[in-house]
């Protein structure tokens, strides 16, 4: 057998019950429920699922299976990071990570449990489970002949980006991109600014107070999560970009941009 198809059903035994029948995609959301019960008896919050968290988690147990490797690095030398702003540029996170599991059988009978509890019984994985640096995952399985693929991305995404970007940014003009608020931190606390090209350029605040090398956005609120950042590239040519933070804390070079 070659591939997943949508027919394609996986089994989870059940002690005394014989076995029940799950689509990939319930397969993968039982690890999902497995791990945020790990999560919930260490005394963390529950990771929230993205569907293009498991988009981009289904690229890679695809990719494995098909190409027949096992590894976080892709035969195009990328690593989970690089696959997130390659496949989901839009998707702007402060940080990500990824658990790979394999297993064969020929019987073709897999458990959620399993795969979650071999994750919780590796160093690395667990640290991944059990980081509070994280609050989404994706996850997605594959099937290619009797082996299993099964990728976890976990990741701390701050916005994610509505509007499209324009083929080019002049220096000196205004642009307002709309974007989707997906943090867990309280929107009222969010703040953005934009890094201008020389670092050492003053910007006026207002009488008393300025900064250095970034100046701070106005962010406009369209609804509960939706919001519109006015982009102005008016300190001249070169790279701009954006950061994101709370509380005077900003993760930097979030998203680039290059004004010409």
């Amino acid at each position: 057998m070659k591939g997943i198809y949508l027919g394609l059903l996986l089994l989870l035994p059940l002690a005394g019950l014989g076995a029940d029948t799950l689509s990939p995609g319930e397969f993968a959301r039982q690890i999902h429920a497995e791990i945020n019960a790990i999560r919930g008896r260490n005394g963390l919050p529950e990771l929230i699922w993205r569907d293009d968290l498991a988009g981009l988690a289904l690229r890679h147990s695809q990719n494995m299976g098909k190409q027949d490797f096992f590894n976080h690095v892709d035969p195009e030398g990328l690593q989970v990071s690089q696959r997130l702003r390659k496949h989901l540029p839009e998707l702007l996170v402060a940080g990500v990570g990824e658990n790979l599991y394999f297993i064969e059988n020929s019987r073709l009978v897999f458990d959620p449990r399993e795969i979650a509890l071999g994750w919780l019984n590796s160093t690395g994985h667990k640290a991944n489970i059990l980081s509070q640096d994280f609050t989404h995952e994706g996850i997605a399985v594959h099937l290619e002949g009797n082996r299993l693929y099964t990728t976890q991305v976990l990741a701390l995404p701050i916005l994610k980006r509505i509007s499209a970007l324009p083929p080019a940014f002049s220096a000196g003009r205004s642009y307002a991109l709309e974007f989707e608020y997906v943090s867990v931190e309280p929107r009222e606390d969010f703040n953005c600014q934009l890094s201008i090209p020389d670092p050492n350029t003053r910007v006026q605040i207002d009488l008393l107070t300025y900064t250095l090398g970034s100046m701070p956005l106005s962010i406009e609120w369209k609804s509960e999560n939706r919001l519109i950042l006015p982009l102005e590239f008016k300190y001249g040519k070169g790279r701009y970009s954006l950061q994101l933070g709370w509380d005077g804390y900003y993760y930097q070079d979030m998203l680039e941009f290059r004004a010409d």
